[in-house]
């Protein structure tokens, strides 16, 4: 059984390991905070409405169902169509290449329970819409 000194001993020797530790989280924090990108204004997609923005080299699709704003990765997985030029039935996407949708509220696909695409978080402020580029969700 380790005696008292030399278990201080062990601890003590790891604390560099800890705080380079505690450091690269620290870090990996600052990486990933929010970082608000306008990429239309409100009156650019009324309701019932698809939009294609690009924000920091990313196509971005944005919709509106009902006056609530959804952002998805702009690029269908499928043969990269672009999703922001399809065509909008209350919150379901059609891609205007080859048919595949999507329920733009959550992502998922509409016939393969498997696929996902990438949402972003929205939000409005003064009239402009706003996406969250550092955070995607899946659900």
């Amino acid at each position: 059984m380790p005696t008292a000194k030399a278990w201080t001993s062990a601890v003590e020797s790891m604390q560099p390991a800890a705080s380079a530790l505690r450091l690269t989280v620290e870090q990996a924090s600052q990486q990933i905070m929010p970082r608000w990108i306008e990429i239309a204004k409100v009156a650019d997609c009324p309701p019932g409405t698809a939009l294609e923005s690009v924000a920091d080299d990313r196509i971005v699709a944005l919709f509106n169902v009902g006056g609530e704003f959804f952002a998805l990765d702009g690029i269908c997985p499928h043969q990269g169509g672009p999703l922001g030029q399809g065509e909008l039935s209350g919150c379901i996407l059609t891609c205007p290449w080859h048919g595949w949708q999507f329920d733009v509220r959550s992502g998922q696909h509409q016939l393969n329970a498997r696929y996902f695409q990438p949402r972003f978080p929205v939000r409005v402020e003064g009239g402009a819409v706003l996406v969250d580029l550092e955070q995607t969700n899946s659900p």
